[in-house]
């Protein structure tokens, strides 16, 4: 059942709508200085007006260059806002009908058609005044009108008034006057206190509570502290990507996490500064903050898991390289395998000179590393499903070696593996395939022939299995290692850029860590592979 609205709430709402303030004055006077533009343009830039200053053009033009001063004059009080906001507005109406009705006067009287103007002002005054200030201006207007009229009969002649059409004007100004003020401002008030009962649908404590359980949902960490640094409020994403899920609340910044409180110190200082990721040295999590100041000198901390973004930046660049490759798969590789089919053919022609046998050779090789590319994008995008189970990887790492060394015509000091009895659970045959890479870019990467290649694997004590590859060649420089995961970014000029990519792709699928870690000499890879509850998560 609906409720009515009682009268002092009534009369609140009316009060709180119609109250004179400084941007209705810098509107109304806005409002006055284009009225004087078109009367100052028609005036003097029309040749054959017959309305504006025809009874005393002298008097038109000063009337005018006084209301444009006054109404600079009033340009400068309100930006000053001296005096008050009620004084300016008052008096800035009664400066108006004197004026107009001066303009009047000098333009004929009730009959040069500047009426209207008293009529548009006085609605405009009504908007924001008590309904008894809207009728004494009326009745001031009225008044000063049928004075103007009184002297044009003394002084012109009973021929220059029209007391018929000032007694309309009057009328129309009290009827403008109650219209404005009371029927209006009724409805008005009807549609806000409507208003007023339809947002009062929750009570405050209901709002809060939704406002903590939306704050305490969203996917995104967020924290607010004080000037101090004392957290306010924290919700549960929150406390899981600083590791502060027991902490009892209140606490200072620098309790919850170090690295942060850095952070905000430096944003304070430098508001412009470029927001990078840190990570919580408690659980190696790469966590990205935003930091928004708060009106009440606090600050609101968003906090996003860094490397979930990562990945879906990345699953977007393989959404567009899934596309890619199934285009290339037919319009690459058909042509490429009628050429490589026509260079067989001419390989054993009888006649082939040795030049050309060293071109074929050439053509070969390149159709060769084409096919390779392909190869790769299409592995990509063509992902098997995971099979993982319990690996021996002291055993895999084993066989791992005699087979590649086989292969590859290598000794047995060439690649050497030193492990303990270590078991994680993985698909065999993706770590196989990255091992593979591996060592296969240890050797296209350095002098195939001296390059030693040694394998090391242990058991952390998370109880994780741990693999590292490294290498005796040239190793690589700190600018190559922020993007040697990137697709298509390769270092070799024989390289597809794809390699150490599938890697890392391979290492995710399997909830594995790879790592390119800095070495004094030489490549060294670090993989760790995910033990039962990782896999559970």
């Amino acid at each position: 059942m609906s409720e009515r609205p009682s009268a002092e709430g009534y009369r609140a709402a009316t009060d709180s709508v119609h109250i004179p303030d400084w941007h209705v004055l810098r509107l109304f006077n806005q409002y006055r200085l284009l009225v004087l533009l078109v009367l100052g343009s028609v005036y003097f830039l029309s040749e054959n007006q017959l309305t504006l200053g025809t009874r005393n053009g002298g008097l038109f033009i000063a009337a005018l260059v006084g209301y444009v001063i006054a109404t600079l004059v009033f340009v400068l009080t309100i930006h000053l806002r001296k005096p008050t906001v009620n004084t300016q507005f008052f008096l800035q109406n009664y400066i108006d009908i004197l004026l107009i009705s001066v303009l009047m006067y000098a333009s004929g009287g009730i009959q040069s058609g500047l009426g209207p103007l008293l009529l548009i002002n006085l609605a405009l005054f009504s908007q924001v005044s008590s309904a008894r200030h809207a009728f004494l201006f009326a009745a001031i207007g009225s008044l000063v009108v049928l004075v103007e009229e009184l002297l044009s009969n003394i002084i012109i002649g009973t021929y220059a008034s029209d007391f018929e059409a000032t007694a309309v004007l009057g009328a129309l100004l009290f009827a403008i006057a109650w219209v404005m003020t009371v029927p209006v401002r009724r409805a008005m008030n009807r549609q806000l206190v409507n208003a007023s009962h339809s947002r009062v649908g929750l009570n405050v404590e209901q709002i809060a509570q939704l406002n903590e359980e939306i704050i305490r949902e969203l996917d995104s960490g967020v924290v607010v502290i004080d000037k101090a640094g004392n957290v306010q409020l924290i919700n549960d994403t929150a406390r899981g990507l600083l590791a502060a899920e027991f902490m009892p609340m209140p606490f200072h910044l620098r309790q919850l996490c170090e690295e942060l409180l850095n952070n905000v110190n430096a944003s304070e200082l430098s508001p412009n500064r470029e927001i990078r990721p840190f990570t919580v040295e408690s659980t190696g999590q790469s966590v990205l903050p935003q930091f928004i100041p708060l009106s009440q000198s606090g600050m609101l901390i968003k906090l996003d898991d860094h490397t979930h973004i990562l990945q879906q930046f990345q699953q977007l660049k393989l959404a567009s390289l899934g596309r890619m490759s199934a285009s290339m798969a037919h319009e690459i590789r058909n042509p490429l395998g009628a050429i490589s089919h026509a260079v067989q053919l001419i390989e054993e022609s009888p006649g082939l000179a040795a030049n050309d046998a060293n071109l074929l050779q050439i053509a070969k090789r390149h159709t060769q590393r084409i096919n390779r590319i392909i190869e790769d994008v299409l592995q990509l995008s063509n992902r098997q499903q995971v099979r993982t189970s319990v690996v021996s990887v002291d055993t895999l790492l084993s066989d791992f070696a005699q087979r590649f060394c086989s292969e590859h015509n290598l000794s047995a000091d060439k690649l050497t593996v030193r492990t303990e009895p270590c078991s994680a659970i993985v698909d065999p045959g993706h770590l196989d395939q990255i091992l593979w890479n591996l060592c296969t870019n240890a050797q296209l990467h350095n002098d195939s022939d001296n390059v030693v290649i040694d394998i090391h694997c242990w058991q952390s004590e998370r109880a994780a299995t741990v693999i590292e590859i490294v290498d005796n060649g040239k190793g690589i420089s700190d600018m190559e290692r922020a993007n040697l995961f990137e697709p298509f970014y390769s270092t070799h000029h024989a390289g597809t850029g794809l390699g150490l990519f599938i890697i890392r792709e391979l290492c995710e699928l399997n909830k594995a860590h790879i790592e390119c870690l800095p070495s004094e000499s030489g490549a060294r890879f670090r993989i760790t592979l995910a033990h039962a509850q990782d896999m559970a998560a």
